[in-house]
């Protein structure tokens, strides 16, 4: 159950972060964020119940696991903090496409 949770949040914090970068209106661009407050939290809460049932069998993967979760969840709020101001960067929203496959990866091997 927390498994499927946890990919189901990781694919909606996906889609939403890039519907929610992409948008011009600041309206849009804050509820995307309000949505990936919500999501990240229910990540990171998924997370340590997977971390405490499989820390014994891979104690470095979910250690990674963690950090890198913790850095694209400020990488995240950066994104979306800068997108309200005049600071965005497009490079920002490549680089949160390209961490979250890894750290759904790094959660996959985790898992098994």
């Amino acid at each position: 159950m927390w498994i499927i949770l946890n990919y189901s949040c990781w694919a909606i914090l996906f889609i939403n972060f890039i519907w929610g970068l992409t948008r011009s209106m600041k309206k849009h661009v804050i509820d995307s964020m309000m949505i990936a407050r919500l999501f990240y939290w229910i990540i990171v809460i998924s997370q340590v119940v997977i971390a405490l049932r499989s820390f014994h069998r891979h104690p470095l993967l979910v250690v990674i696991g963690a950090i890198i979760t913790l850095m694209l969840i400020a990488l995240t709020e950066t994104a979306y903090g800068r997108k309200q101001d005049v600071n965005y960067s497009p490079k920002l929203l490549w680089l949160l496409v390209i961490a979250t496959p890894i750290a759904v990866c790094i959660q996959t091997l985790v898992n098994y």
